[in-house]
């Protein structure tokens, strides 16, 4: 188990894209190892925003921060391996529908049991409390987006 001692702190931006590479290079291979081969780290990532049922095509890009088009070509590839299908919205001729095929509910079982065995691994790797912790402040509100100048300090922390 790692101990904080045995921590070198590195930027924060550093150390959440290398955690989610972590997570979604763990999870692709977990994946594949499930029969899963078709698949590549962005068809996860754009999986995992999608929500059980149907999900309206423009959610998924807000969600994302991706534009409609790159939504829709990432639908057609998951489409083509039979795993979403894409309707229009019978409420809104303007809006397209995502949803999972039988094949597509049973990849997001998989993933969501893969998931589970990722969060187990890191529980035996820093801790189960450190990982209460980590969640618990990642699923803290961080405010709007900041946006403009950055040369003025924000408010003060809250310890």
């Amino acid at each position: 188990m790692v101990t904080d001692i045995d921590v070198k702190l590195q930027p924060l931006g550093q150390a959440l894209i290398q955690a989610h590479q972590w997570l979604s290079a763990s999870l692709l291979n977990l994946m594949h190892e499930r029969g899963h081969r078709e698949l590549t780290r962005t068809h996860l990532t754009f999986f995992n925003s999608l929500n059980c049922g149907m999900t309206h095509a423009s959610d998924v890009a807000r969600r994302m921060g991706i534009t409609r088009q790159a939504v829709y070509k990432v639908t057609k590839e998951l489409q083509k391996l039979g795993i979403l299908e894409l309707v229009d919205d019978p409420e809104d001729g303007r809006q397209k529908i995502i949803s999972m095929t039988k094949r597509g509910e049973r990849i997001a079982l998989d993933a969501r049991e893969c998931l589970d065995l990722i969060e187990a691994q890191l529980a035996g790797q820093i801790g189960r409390r450190n990982l209460e912790i980590l969640k618990t402040v990642l699923a803290k509100d961080w405010g709007p987006v900041i946006e403009g100048d950055c040369s003025e300090p924000g408010p003060k922390a809250v310890e």
